[in-house]
């Protein structure tokens, strides 16, 4: 996971000095700033992921600052703070989509929940999107772990079948010549002499397991991977 960067944009230094020592047991680094318009300029130079502001600040107030840093940046994670709980305030802060709008004095329990609700979004977010390819309603081919499954029941592949099936995946709209599909299959067997026939009859044999139709053969070229378009996938 890649360190997360807050930016914490306060004019009261007194404040900021209560806090800054517990922002950091949650964050690699924090940056400072101490009204809204050197706020923006730290934004733009530092692309913080979490922006931790007030609302009353000299220069820009924190909301408008939020706003105009929403107008081209939806993923950053803003948390408020302000002394005033104006329902005004309040119902400007929902539009601009906040972790917390916390009230001053500052409640610690409060912050933390806050901050750890910002950096689980994040973490959340960077987590790689695990790609499942539906070969019919009922079998599954998930790419990591490498795993096939009918209905709930995992069917079990040999060790080229899942290199097959993983080759494949890679590029769901390429053909795949013999050649590459031999190459791949036998990359740690370096003595292998190529053979299409060997492509061919693991073809055979995989098609035994999934749905034939899965894998299309390309006359002339090699085969290539034919699982149901995420139209029709997202029907089951």
């Amino acid at each position: 996971m890649k360190p997360l960067t807050l930016l914490y944009i306060e004019d009261d230094l007194d404040i900021q000095e209560i806090y800054i020592d517990f922002i950091k047991e949650y964050v690699d680094t924090v940056a400072l700033a101490n009204d809204g318009e050197e706020g923006y300029e730290r934004y733009l130079a530092l692309k913080p992921d979490i922006i931790l502001l007030d609302i009353n600040m000299p220069k820009l107030d924190g909301l408008s600052l939020a706003k105009k840093i929403r107008e081209f940046d939806k993923k950053v994670k803003i948390i408020v703070t302000t002394s005033y709980a104006g329902q005004e305030n309040l119902l400007k802060a929902i539009e601009l989509y906040l972790i917390k709008y916390l009230l001053k004095p500052i409640n610690f329990d409060e912050l933390k929940e806050a901050l750890l609700k910002a950096t689980d979004e994040i973490r959340e977010r960077e987590k790689p999107k695990e790609k499942i390819f539906y070969l019919d309603k009922n079998m599954r081919w998930y790419k990591e772990p490498q795993k096939l499954y009918f209905n709930n029941d995992e069917v079990k592949l040999t060790k080229n079948e899942r290199r097959l099936l993983n080759l494949f995946s890679t590029n769901e709209h390429k053909v795949f010549s013999f050649f590459e599909i031999f190459d791949y299959i036998s990359h740690d067997d370096f003595d292998k002499e190529y053979d299409a026939n060997q492509v061919r009859a693991l073809v055979k044999l995989l098609r035994k397991k999934i749905p034939k139709e899965s894998i299309i053969n390309v006359y002339g070229e090699g085969y290539r991977f034919n699982p149901l378009s995420e139209l029709e996938s997202s029907s089951y």
